[in-house]
């Protein structure tokens, strides 16, 4: 099979845990570009955080952000795609993770709220990026996504319960097993935003947000440092995210490298 699109999930996946791209996976993005392979970056990650990495690596397709609920150009800044939360229930999911005394990050157009000085560092530490902190939300800009941080435990929890209360409402996922990602029910890293045929796209991705992206590839790989669930939802298994996974993968299944 010739997939001409590979949809790449970041953290996990193609950075390694230092958030770095590796040698090896800067390699194979370049050498598949210069054969006419096009690449997409997708993440759980805003835009603001994506887009040095996109420059880095010369990737001119549309940055798929904050799980798919922003889809934008990083050559014009043009928006191909965007679906805030609804007001009311993005209150309603703010107050529930107030009151279970979750800490809370807001992913909005061009910035990053948080309730909790802890999540500035986090921000900080792991995107780059200098999220502002509040006291109180203000529903009077788009909302892309709301995050929950906690205990792999109490993440679930608020999962299951979130999820049977909002499954026909709202888009609940989790980016990692300390974070839960709330977002509008018409958002998705699966979203199809170029004319290619799903079975002419390649996915890699490590965590549950990543299934939907599974679910319309035609052929879906997962990270050896994914849950079970993950691998079990991938075609291939391919090495950890800190073993060059990624070029592994797309060395065997587009440049037809024997390993």
């Amino acid at each position: 099979m010739q997939y001409k699109l590979v949809v790449l999930d970041m953290d996990g996946t193609l950075l390694n845990n230092e958030h770095h791209v590796s040698n090896a996976n800067k390699e194979v993005i370049h050498r598949l570009k210069r054969e006419g392979t096009s690449l997409v970056l997708a993440s759980g990650r805003p835009y603001e955080s994506i887009y040095p990495y996109v420059k880095d690596l010369d990737i001119d397709l549309p940055i798929i952000a904050a799980n798919g609920a922003l889809i934008k150009s990083p050559l014009t800044s043009e928006v191909y795609y965007s679906s805030g939360l609804p007001i009311n229930l993005a209150e309603e999911i703010i107050e529930y993770g107030q009151e279970n005394q979750f800490p809370i990050s807001l992913y909005l157009d061009g910035e990053v709220h948080t309730f909790n000085e802890s999540m500035v560092k986090i921000h900080w530490e792991l995107e780059k990026i200098n999220a502002r902190l509040i006291d109180k939300f203000v529903g009077n800009r788009d909302l892309f996504k709301i995050i929950y941080a906690n205990t792999p435990q109490k993440i679930e929890e608020a999962y299951i319960h979130l999820e049977q209360k909002y499954k026909e409402k709202l888009y609940i996922t989790r980016s990692d097993a300390i974070y839960l990602d709330v977002m509008n029910i018409n958002a998705s890293k699966g979203m199809d935003i170029l004319q290619i045929s799903s079975h002419e796209v390649l996915v890699l991705g490590n965590s549950f947000n990543d299934i939907a992206m599974f679910e319309v590839a035609g052929l879906a790989i997962a990270m050896d440092n994914s849950p079970q669930e993950v691998k079990d939802a991938a075609n291939f298994v391919t090495k950890s995210n800190n073993d060059d996974g990624v070029a592994y993968a797309l060395d065997r299944y587009i440049n037809n490298v024997k390993i």
